[in-house]
C-alpha cells in the first residue's frame, strides 16, 4: 500500500470513530430487524448488543486507523464476542450476518467521509479497498474462532455429563426417580417406553468398530445412548412401542462383531441388571466372531460365561479323557457329540450330517463313554457333556475328516 494510500485510511477511520455512537445505534436497529436472536426475547438483549457492536466496530476501525497493537489484542474484542454468542445459543451464521451488517455500515460510513473530495484522495482510499476487506474479514474469522472454540467446549462439558448420567444408571441410580429424569433428559431418551441395554464388543483380529451398532441403530430410527469403556461400547436404546425383535433384526442385518443384548425393560431403574445380562450375552460369542446374541436365547451359555473357571473345571471333569488323546481324534469325538445332541440324540439322524454310517456315530459315542468313564444313558453325564461343549465350543471339521 502507497502512503498517500495509507494517510487517506488513516484520516477517514479517524473521522468515522468519532461518529460511532451514531453508527451504532443504526447497526443495533439494523440487527435487531434482521436477526431474531437479537431482538425482545431473543438471546442478546439490546443492552449485550449495544456494548458489543460498540467494542468490535471500535476495534475494527482502531485497526484501520493504523493503530499498533498486537494481533491478539486487536482481535481479542471478536474472539470474545464469538464465544459470548456460543454461550448464549446463538447460531453461528446469525453472529456472522450480524457483524456483516454492522461492518456494511462502517463501510458505508467511510466512503461518505471521501466523497466529493479531490479526485486523487478518492482513488486513493479505492486503493485500499482490499486492505479494508483483510481488516474485516480477520475480524470475521476471530469470531468463527471463539465461537467454535466455545462451541467445543460445550459439547465436551454436555459429553462429559452424558457420561457421568449413564454412569449413574448403570450404578443403579435410576431408582431415584429424580436421578432417572436428569439421566434420560441429559441423554435425549423418551421419560416413558421401554428400553434394552446394548454391548458390542470390540475386536481388533475382526476389524469391527465401536462406532457399527450405533450406526445400524441410528440409520433404522433407534434413539440411543451410548458410553465407551476400554474394549467396547454400551448402549441404552429406546424401543418406543416396538417389539425387542426388531431391535435384534436391525442389529443382525450387518455383522457387527460381539453384539450382547438384554431383555426389554420398563424402567431405568433395571439398567444395571439389563447391563450385566447384556455382557454376559456378548460373552458367550467366540472372540474374532460377528455374532448378536440376546440373552433369552442364550441362557445355558450365559451361566457358563458368568462362572468360566468353573465351565472349564466342569469340562475337564466330565470329558477329560477324551480331552487328552490326539487333536484330530478329539476333534471328530467332540464333533460328533455335538452333531448328536443337536439332531435330538439320534445316531441316524447324526450320521446324515456328519456323511457317515449310523454304527460309526455310535462307535464314536462309545469311545467317548470309554475315554470319559460315563454313560450317555445318564441324564447328569448327559447335562455335563452338554455344558462342556458349549463351553469347549469344538471346532466343525470337514465332511472327510
Amino acid at each position: 500500500m502507497s502512503a498517500d494510500s495509507r494517510v487517506v485510511l488513516t484520516a477517514v477511520a479517524a473521522r468515522v470513530i468519532d461518529r460511532l455512537p451514531e453508527l451504532s445505534a443504526r447497526i443495533d436497529e439494523l440487527i435487531v430487524a434482521h436477526e431474531g436472536a437479537y431482538q425482545s426475547g431473543g438471546a442478546v438483549p439490546l443492552t449485550v448488543l449495544t456494548r458489543s457492536v460498540d467494542a468490535n466496530m471500535h476495534s475494527i476501525l482502531e485497526a484501520l486507523a493504523g493503530a499498533a497493537r498486537p494481533e491478539d489484542d486487536e482481535l481479542a474484542c471478536a474472539r470474545t464476542t464469538g464465544r459470548h454468542r456460543a454461550q448464549q445459543g446463538v447460531p453461528l451464521e446469525s453472529v456472522l450476518r450480524a457483524y456483516r451488517l454492522a461492518t456494511q455500515v462502517i463501510l458505508h460510513a467511510m466512503m461518505a467521509e471521501v466523497r466529493g473530495r479531490p479526485y486523487d484522495e478518492l482513488e486513493a482510499f479505492l486503493d485500499v479497498t482490499t486492505a479494508v476487506t483483510e481488516v474485516v474479514d480477520r475480524h470475521s474469522q476471530a469470531v468463527v474462532d471463539g465461537y467454535r472454540r466455545t462451541e467445543a467446549e460445550l459439547r465436551h462439558r454436555d459429553a462429559q455429563r452424558q457420561q457421568a448420567m449413564f454412569d449413574a444408571l448403570l450404578e443403579g441410580r435410576g431408582s431415584d426417580s429424580q436421578t432417572a429424569a436428569e439421566a434420560l433428559d441429559a441423554l435425549g431418551l423418551p421419560a416413558t417406553g421401554r428400553y434394552a441395554v446394548v454391548v458390542a464388543a470390540f475386536d481388533v483380529a475382526a476389524q469391527h468398530t465401536f462406532s457399527a451398532a450405533r450406526d445400524a441403530l441410528a440409520a433404522y430410527g433407534f434413539t440411543a445412548a451410548w458410553r465407551s469403556r476400554s474394549d467396547r461400547e454400551i448402549g441404552l436404546v429406546s424401543l418406543a412401542d416396538g417389539p425387542l425383535s426388531r431391535l435384534l433384526s436391525t442389529l443382525r442385518r450387518t455383522p457387527l462383531g460381539r453384539v450382547g443384548v438384554s431383555d426389554a425393560f420398563d424402567g431405568v431403574r433395571d439398567v444395571p441388571d439389563a447391563h450385566r445380562w447384556a455382557e454376559l450375552a456378548a460373552r458367550t460369542i467366540p472372540p474374532g466372531e460377528a455374532e448378536v446374541a440376546s440373552i433369552a436365547e442364550r441362557l445355558p451359555e450365559a451361566l457358563l460365561a458368568a462362572s468360566p473357571a468353573l465351565a472349564e473345571r466342569l469340562a475337564r471333569d466330565t470329558l477329560g479323557g477324551v480331552l487328552d488323546v490326539a487333536p484330530e481324534e478329539r476333534d471328530l469325538l467332540l464333533h460328533t457329540l455335538a452333531e448328536w445332541f443337536d439332531h435330538g440324540r439320534s445316531a441316524a439322524r447324526a450320521a446324515l450330517v456328519l456323511y457317515c454310517h449310523r454304527n460309526t456315530v455310535v462307535n464314536r459315542l462309545h469311545r467317548i463313554e470309554h475315554l470319559s468313564g460315563g454313560s450317555l444313558d445318564d441324564h447328569r453325564f448327559l447335562l455335563h457333556c452338554y455344558l462342556s461343549l458349549l463351553t469347549l465350543r469344538p471346532p466343525r471339521p470337514s465332511a472327510a475328516g
